[in-house]
């Protein structure tokens, strides 16, 4: 019985020891099974029994604090509860301030938006977010992937540290957060330094609001140790939106020194103005952006002001604690996307810890008989142990080469093995397709053998085709309605669209002037791609190109549909959405921009057919069409 009852004991101390982490209640457990092993040991008090509960002791109490100093592998910021209180306190009072100097007046921005038919101000749980993050030009692959959700860990005691991983829980009912994380953690893609630097990755308005705070003057390259890091605040350059309901209030932090808004605290932004550009400022161990979502900023019972509280904007099943998404569109917690194809003249570089800044990368589209070609791409969320085929073809559409991939370290954001070919004279001239089908959808990315100088192209074009030269290209293809054709012309020169050229509405269609020798296999040289309705005639020239041109998505649209045209700097514009009689249905008046022009519009409840959609910016008329069905 002695031997029985040590055993049994002995067991309860290792469980208690070796509990889970979603079970919360070690403290209690453990201290629980100490008493009665104190009781056992003054009842029996034998030089065994004493032994064994010693060792049990010293290993619960070794597996504690381990548990307490572990750190998660994949916490890339670190803003501290003290350093939230303290900005949260910041903000309570700008907001006091801004509303004494009559700043947070919502009324004459909800009227223009309710005569536009856009969501209304509602209650703190109704405000919807579109995402914080768009790229400087159209990109056919992801650019970024989320690391770190809210922790919601109901049950966690305060054993006075903020990275206990025994401590975590997010709406999945997953892993992917860190102790007392308040927000999402958003890394960029494929190569976190150059898109930082160059700005390619915009942080722009998750909804209407008033700009609260504003803080900028951070170094902007902390890498590495989140214990060693350069600034004022661990949450560095940041911006705090307050939304129409005057108590929802967005944070954005760790942007790059010096993007931020010219917009100062006390104006009025829209949704998908842009806020700045996603680095590394404050505590923060690589490029990402950390946004988060407080309410409670307001009494609007009794017009007290108060700090806020964190709250969640995704929602699941059982874990989650939101009662609905906040989100107009919530993405799925795991994300199967591209990050990248692309074509190298010589061996890529690679990243060896988080701080290597600067890796050679030899971008190349061109390649001649007798040089060789390095393949590489790179996944998100691909976890499923699948393996991927990855296709190169030639120019008439048959197989030139193919090799597999599979991921073999279950990471979120993976580079496989690149591949490496070279020339022979036997190997045709013209453009190559490399591509992949991953979660549902197909990547393709273009290369030339023997850069032509230019095409005369005509006949139907179908499925997912690029043509790539030096100097220009002639078409009078025609491309039909189907999702699934994509077309892409690249020409150094100019593209000109002949008289019978027709792109159908549901196709999509790009033309730019980067060609095979101007190499569009760089991050920053991704081209602007259309839906695109019907195109009669006209060129697209170097002066004159899509680049420049208003995108709608998605289309055909079911009445919910997005706006974007972009510009090289700051300017202002106006929108217009007429009906097929010329009527005015929809209208934003002008306004400034800086970059980039991105509105939601919901017309809902309008006759189903096609719309024109107007952008006026200066002597600019730049037109597109939109089929609601």
């Amino acid at each position: 019985m002695m031997l029985f009852l040590r055993r049994t004991l002995v067991q309860q101390v290792l469980n208690a020891a070796f509990i889970t982490p979603h079970e919360q209640l070690f403290t209690p457990k453990l201290f629980d099974m100490i008493k009665k092993l104190n009781a056992v040991y003054k009842s029996y008090y034998t030089k065994r029994i004493k032994y064994a509960i010693s060792i049990c002791l010293l290993l619960a109490i070794a597996q504690l604090s381990m548990g307490q100093q572990t750190k998660k592998v994949n916490t890339v910021c670190d803003v501290t509860k003290g350093e939230m209180k303290e900005v949260e306190q910041q903000v309570s009072n700008n907001i006091k301030k801004l509303k004494a100097a009559g700043k947070l007046d919502f009324k004459k921005y909800r009227a223009v938006n309710e005569v536009n038919n856009t969501i209304a101000a509602a209650a703190a749980t109704n405000i919807l977010f579109r995402w914080p993050m768009t790229t400087a030009a159209y990109r056919d692959f992801a650019s970024w992937h989320i690391t770190n959700f809210v922790d919601l860990d109901p049950d966690s005691f305060n054993d006075g540290t903020d990275r206990n991983p025994n401590e975590i829980g997010d709406y999945n009912c997953g892993d992917r957060t860190y102790d007392g994380h308040g927000g999402i953690d958003i890394c960029i893609d494929p190569y976190r330094w150059e898109l930082k630097n160059n700005g390619f990755i915009k942080v722009v308005a998750a909804a209407d609001g008033i700009i609260v705070f504003k803080h900028q003057g951070e170094f902007d390259e902390n890498c590495g140790s989140l214990d060693v890091w350069q600034g004022s605040t661990g949450r560095g350059n940041n911006l705090v939106i307050l939304h129409q309901d005057g108590t929802t209030a967005s944070f954005y932090m760790h942007m790059k020194d010096g993007s931020l808004t010219s917009k100062e605290e006390g104006d009025f932004i829209y949704a998908g103005d842009y806020i700045g550009t996603v680095a590394s400022a404050g505590r923060s161990s690589e490029p990402h952006l950390h946004f988060q979502v407080n309410t409670g900023y307001v009494d609007s019972a009794n017009g007290n002001d108060e700090t806020g509280a964190r709250i969640d904007p995704f929602v699941g099943t059982t874990c989650s604690e939101s009662a609905a998404t906040s989100w107009i569109n919530q993405l799925p917690y795991n994300d199967p996307a591209v990050l990248t194809l692309e074509t190298h003249g010589t061996a890529p570089g690679e990243y060896s810890d988080v701080c290597d800044k600067i890796i050679p990368l030899d971008f190349d589209n061109s390649f001649v008989s007798g040089q060789s070609i390095w393949l590489r791409s790179a996944f998100r969320d691909w976890l499923d142990g699948s393996t991927i085929t990855h296709n190169i073809y030639k120019p008439d559409g048959t197989l030139w080469r193919k090799y597999d991939r599979t991921n073999i370290t279950g990471s979120r954001s993976y580079f496989p093995l690149d591949a490496k070919y070279t020339f022979t004279p036997s190997d045709p001239t013209g453009t190559y397709r490399y591509t992949v089908n991953f979660g549902g959808k197909t990547y393709s990315h273009y290369f030339t053998v023997g850069c032509q100088a230019s095409l005369g192209l005509s006949g139907a074009a179908t499925g997912h085709k690029g043509f790539m030269v030096s100097d220009f290209i002639s078409s009078i293809q025609t491309i039909s309605g189907v999702s699934t054709n994509y077309i892409k012309y690249m020409a150094d020169g100019h593209v000109t669209l002949s008289p019978g050229f027709r792109a159908t509405a549901g196709c999509r269609f790009v033309a730019h002037t980067a060609g095979c020798n101007n190499s569009t296999a760089a991050i920053n040289k991704a081209a602007t791609a259309e839906t695109a309705g019907k195109v009669e005639k006209g060129a697209l020239t170097a002066d004159n190109k899509m680049q420049s041109g208003v995108r709608v998505f998605p289309n055909p649209s079911t009445g919910v549909f997005t706006i974007r045209y972009g510009n090289n700097q700051k300017f202002s514009a106006a929108v217009t959405i007429r009906n097929m009689l010329g009527q005015v249905i929809y209208a934003i008046a002008e306004r400034e921009y800086e970059h980039e022009l991105q509105q939601q519009v919901n017309l809902t409840g309008k006759p189903k057919g096609i719309y024109l959609v107007e952008i006026l910016s200066g002597d600019k008329r730049i037109t597109s069409k939109v089929l609601i069905q």
